[in-house]
């Protein structure tokens, strides 16, 4: 059994500055990046920084979007990883986490390069946005043990919900831009 993460330092250091922009969003948003990175580990053996790599692309991967409502995010959310990877010196993991996170509404499987690293987090979020309808294969258990120590939180639904709508009926076009087949 994996056991739950209940702390990440690089969570919470990327999150920080945030806090503010992200106002009464803070803690759902802090919560679905725990619940990503704890369904992440029980999906990919440990490896060496596997839990880094995963916590950075959490952090970032929704961020934009929470922070100004707009869906048409993706590029933005991996150049702000790219930037904090140059930053703390870890440019090597720029591809695997930019592909993590562009990936990580893809409706069918990836199978690309990083194929376990970005399918799990694919995974992940995709539970958490089904709100654990779909579990591929998880066992209930574990996701409710996940969920119990990271709930979501009504505030989080209040501003994702609201804003996809707002966004998607002012773009016709393109409604969900960060969607991908």
């Amino acid at each position: 059994m994996v056991d739950i993460v209940t702390e990440s330092a690089l969570i919470d250091a990327i999150l920080g500055p945030h806090e503010k922009g992200l106002g009464v969003g803070y803690i759902g948003y802090r919560n679905h990046c725990f619940r990503m990175l704890n369904i992440g580990r029980y999906l990919v053996p440990d490896e060496p920084q596997r839990d880094d790599r995963f916590a950075i692309m959490a952090a970032f991967h929704d961020l934009p979007f929470f922070l100004d409502g707009n869906l048409d995010y993706l590029g933005r959310a991996s150049d702000w990883a790219r930037d904090y990877l140059l930053a703390v010196g870890r440019a090597e993991w720029e591809p695997e986490i930019r592909l993590m996170i562009h990936n990580h509404h893809k409706v069918r499987p990836y199978t690309g390069p990083s194929a376990p690293m970005v399918e799990a987090m694919r995974k992940a979020d995709w539970i958490d946005v089904t709100f654990t309808k779909v579990r591929f294969g998880i066992p209930r258990s574990f996701i409710r043990d996940v969920r119990a120590a990271f709930p979501i939180n009504e505030a989080y639904k209040g501003i994702a919900l609201p804003a996809i709508g707002r966004y998607a009926f002012s773009h016709l076009s393109r409604p969900l831009p960060m969607m991908r087949w």
